[in-house]
């Protein structure tokens, strides 16, 4: 059964109308903003305005018939949870699929993968970069259908703003955490849980920052930080990075009883963080290189000490994979 979040409640009956609506209004005013899209473009700091309207429409499509197909699932299959669950992860593939190829197709992206032999063997915990509002889909396009492997998710809870991430993302066993909880023990309880009930078939993804990567965010960060401090040398020593949450992250490793750890860093998503980066064109065709490494359960440290000195080791070899990665761009 999924694993609950505390104090959610069902953000559906309201996003589902909005988008109901929103996409019948994209649809009816399609010809204009196309037009004004397209005016926008020849300006240099919208040059991907058609690109990115018409990927908006991609999403709004896309989340629309992920919803039409969900309500037939709790009719077609409420009455066999395997069913049930595997027609929800087969939604969650063709979801996470879609908008990867509406986004290659409309950006002219390039992908290249490095270190591909990681991704096979028995099921992991994914800990992967994450630089962009695109990038989450690089887990399931590149590991979780390939291998045919089920992932469970832990997100922030805002995404449950998104009616088909809310809707299918509940029925799994995923855990939504509330980020900047008074009680952080109750939602480290959760992700913890939440590997804990995992079959040894199913792997579990999770985003060690906490958020993702900007310039904007790392200067914000280190303008807040005590000189000296730790969180000041953290972030000097991963400029590339936000510095790992150790809270969810050390006690992952700590309830693990046999999960290999998967580390996945990428370059060339920097251009799509936000809506707004993608009317400005930079993300267009951009070449993304995708490196990968696994480390064998055996191999995780056994002392909290030695843990958390080990996933400062593997943050340092993320930074070096980033700039390795980024010298092959150029």
């Amino acid at each position: 059964m999924p694993t609950p979040s505390p104090k959610s409640f069902p953000k559906w009956p309201i996003t589902v109308p909005l988008l109901f609506v929103g996409l019948l209004f994209m649809l009816a005013t399609l010809p204009v903003t196309l037009t004004l899209a397209l005016l926008l473009s020849m300006t240099p700091n919208y040059r991907g305005a058609i690109r990115a309207l018409l990927f908006l429409l991609c999403y709004f499509l896309c989340e629309t018939a992920g919803v039409l197909v969900s309500g037939w699932i709790t009719i077609r299959h409420s009455h066999s949870k395997t069913a049930f669950q595997a027609a929800n992860f087969k939604l969650q593939c063709w979801w996470a699929h879609s908008l990867w190829q509406a986004a290659n197709r409309l950006f002219s992206l390039s992908f290249h993968n490095h270190g591909t032999d990681a991704l096979e063997g028995p099921a992991a915990i994914l800990l992967p970069r994450h630089a962009s509002i695109a990038d989450t889909v690089l887990p399931m396009e590149y590991y979780a259908i390939p291998q045919h492997r089920r992932l469970r998710y832990v997100l922030k809870k805002e995404l449950q703003w998104d009616p088909c991430l809310e809707i299918v993302g509940t029925r799994m066993p995923n855990y939504f955490v509330e980020r900047g909880s008074s009680n952080s023990a109750t939602e480290v309880a959760g992700v913890t849980r939440l590997l804990q009930e995992a079959p040894p078939e199913e792997g579990l993804l999770l985003y060690p920052e906490g958020t993702r990567y900007s310039p904007e965010k790392h200067q914000m960060l280190s303008a807040k930080a005590l000189d000296g401090s730790d969180l000041a040398n953290q972030l000097k020593r991963w400029p590339d990075l936000l510095p790992p949450r150790l809270g969810g992250c050390l006690s992952l490793l700590e309830a693990n009883t046999q999960h290999d750890l998967l580390f996945m860093a990428h370059t060339g998503f920097e251009g799509s963080a936000n809506f707004a980066e993608l009317m400005n064109g930079n993300w267009t065709h951009s070449t993304v290189h995708m490196e990968y490494w696994r480390v064998p359960f055996a191999d995780i440290p056994k002392t909290p000490s030695e843990r958390r000195e080990f996933l400062f080791t593997q943050w340092d070899r993320m930074q070096h994979t980033v700039e390795k990665l980024k010298n092959l761009e150029n």
